[in-house]
C-alpha cells in the first residue's frame, strides 16, 4: 500500500498544483498581490524604513552619550640611571582608564527641530509609498478591465460565428431544395470564414491582455492564469458624478502626493529653524572619570589596581560655544534654507494645481464616457431589431446574403462599441471613486 502511495504521490502533487494554478484571480487579489510583490513598491518600503531609522536616531540624539577606554603602553628609555649606587633600567610601563559623558544642554533648539524635520521626512516617505501603491492599483484595475473587455469581445465574436454557421446550414438546405442560388451559400460560407478569423483575433487580443496583466503582476508566465468575471458589472446611468470641486476637495485630504508635498514643506521649514539655531550659543555639560598607573620593572610600586584607586580623577565642566565668524557659512545656510522653503511651497502649489487638472480631466472623461455608453446601448438595441428583421427576411428569401452580412456586421460593430464604452465608463468611474478616497473594487 505504501509503495502505491509513493508512486501516486507525484501525480497527486501535480494535480494539486494544477488546481491551484487554475484558480481565478479577483481584482482585489490582483491588487493585493501586486502591492506585496512589486519591486518598485518594495524599494519605497525600504526608503520608509530608512527614514524611520533616521527619525528614531534624531530622538536618541537628545540623550547624553557615554564612552569608556583603556590605554596601556611601554616606553623604552634606552639607557640606565643610578640611585644610591644602584643601576636601574629606564623602561616604563604606563596606562590609564577613563569614562566620560557629555550632554547638550542648549543649541538654539537645533536638536528639537531636527527631530521634527526627521518626523516630516518619515511621513513624507510614507506618503510616497502610498502614491506608488495607488499608481500600481490603478494600473492593475485598468489591466483587469481590459481583460474583461477582451473576454466579452471574444464571446461576441464566437456568438457571431455561431449565428453565421447556423445560417450557413439553413442556406445549404435551401440551396438543396432550389429556393436559393448557390452563390448565396458561398457568400454565407465566406462570411463564416471571416468570422472564424475574427474569433482567432479576439482570442489573440485576450491573450495579449492577460499577458499585460500578468506582467503588471510580475508573474513569470500566463500559464494557468485567469481572472474572476463579476456576475454583475453593469453601470448606473441615471445619476451624474459629483462636481469637480467636491471631488477635488475630497482629493486634497486623501491623495498622498498632496500629503507628501505638505510634509516636504514642513520639513524645509524645520531645516530653516535649524539654520537659525546655528546663530545661537551652545551649552554642553561634560563629565570625566579616569585614573593612571606607572610601573618601572626595577622600582617598587603599588599594584595595578591600587594605583588606579589612588590616582582616580574626576571632572565636571560646562562649555559654551559662541559663533562669531564662520566664513559666512551660517548666513548662507539660512539663505539657502529660505530658498528651499519657497521652492517646496511652490511644489505644493504645483501638486495642487496638477491634482485639480487631473480631477477636472477625469470628470470630463467620465461624463463623455457616460454619454458614449448611453448612445452605444441605444445603437445596439436598434441594430438587434434590424438584424432580427433581416434574419427573418433572409429565411424566406426576401434579402440576399450581402444584406444579411451588412446587418450582422452592423450589430457586431455596435456591440463592440458598446462594450468598449462600457468598460471605459467603468474605469473612469473608478478613477473618480479613487479621488474620493474609495477603494478600487468591482
Amino acid at each position: 500500500m505504501k509503495k502505491i502511495f509513493f508512486l501516486l504521490l507525484p501525480f497527486i502533487s501535480l494535480t494539486f498544483n494544477n488546481v491551484h494554478a487554475q484558480k481565478a484571480w479577483s481584482l482585489e487579489e490582483c491588487i493585493d498581490y501586486a502591492l506585496q510583490n512589486n519591486l518598485v513598491v518594495k524599494r519605497q518600503e525600504l526608503n520608509v524604513k530608512y527614514n524611520r531609522n533616521n527619525y528614531s536616531q534624531s530622538k536618541f540624539n537628545a540623550l547624553p552619550n557615554l564612552n569608556a577606554g583603556v590605554n596601556h603602553g611601554f616606553t623604552d628609555g634606552s639607557g640606565e640611571y643610578v640611585v644610591n649606587n644602584k643601576v636601574y633600567a629606564n623602561d616604563v610601563w604606563s596606562g590609564s582608564v577613563y569614562l566620560n559623558s557629555s550632554l547638550n544642554l542648549f543649541n538654539g533648539f537645533q536638536t528639537i527641530n531636527d527631530i521634527k524635520q526627521k518626523k516630516y521626512l518619515f511621513l513624507q516617505s510614507q506618503s510616497d509609498l502610498k502614491k506608488q501603491q495607488n499608481d500600481i492599483s490603478i494600473a492593475i484595475a485598468n489591466g483587469y478591465l481590459t481583460v474583461l473587455f477582451a473576454k466579452e469581445l471574444k464571446e461576441v465574436a464566437e456568438n457571431k460565428l455561431g449565428v453565421t454557421t447556423l445560417q450557413a446550414e439553413r442556406t445549404k438546405k435551401m440551396v438543396e431544395v432550389g429556393n436559393v442560388a448557390q452563390g448565396e451559400f458561398l457568400q454565407i460560407k465566406a462570411q463564416e470564414a471571416n468570422d472564424k478569423t475574427s474569433v482567432i483575433n479576439a482570442k489573440n487580443d485576450l491573450e495579449i491582455a492577460v499577458l499585460n496583466l500578468t506582467q503588471l503582476l510580475d508573474l513569470d508566465s500566463t500559464a494557468g492564469f485567469d481572472i474572476v468575471v463579476p456576475q454583475y458589472i453593469e453601470v448606473e446611468l441615471l445619476s451624474n458624478p459629483e462636481t469637480v470641486q467636491d471631488i477635488y476637495d475630497a482629493a486634497l485630504n486623501t491623495m498622498p502626493q498632496i500629503k507628501s508635498a505638505e510634509y516636504a514643506l514642513k520639513s524645509s521649514e524645520k531645516q530653516l529653524s535649524k539654520s537659525w539655531g546655528m546663530l545661537s550659543p551652545s551649552f554642553s555639560l561634560n563629565g570625566n572619570l579616569g585614573s593612571d598607573y606607572v610601573k618601572n620593572p626595577d622600582l617598587p610600586a603599588d599594584s595595578y589596581f591600587k594605583q588606579l584607586d589612588n590616582n582616580t580623577r574626576k571632572s565636571v565642566g560646562l562649555s559654551v560655544n559662541i559663533p562669531i565668524f564662520n566664513q559666512l557659512q551660517i548666513k548662507n545656510a539660512i539663505s539657502n534654507s529660505k530658498l528651499q522653503v519657497n521652492d517646496y511651497s511652490l511644489q505644493l502649489d504645483i501638486a495642487k494645481m496638477a491634482l485639480y487638472k487631473e480631477v477636472q480631466q477625469a470628470h470630463a472623461d467620465a461624463q463623455a464616457a457616460r454619454e458614449k455608453y448611453f448612445s452605444s446601448v441605444e445603437a445596439v438595441n436598434y441594430n438587434e431589431e434590424a438584424f432580427k428583421y433581416t434574419s427573418q427576411k433572409m429565411e424566406v428569401g426576401l434579402v440576399n446574403s450581402v444584406d444579411y452580412n451588412i446587418a450582422q456586421n452592423n450589430l457586431i460593430s455596435a456591440q463592440s462599441s458598446m462594450l468598449q464604452a462600457k468598460y471605459e465608463y467603468i474605469f473612469k468611474l473608478k478613477i473618480l471613486d479613487f479621488y474620493l478616497g474609495k477603494k478600487i473594487v468591482l
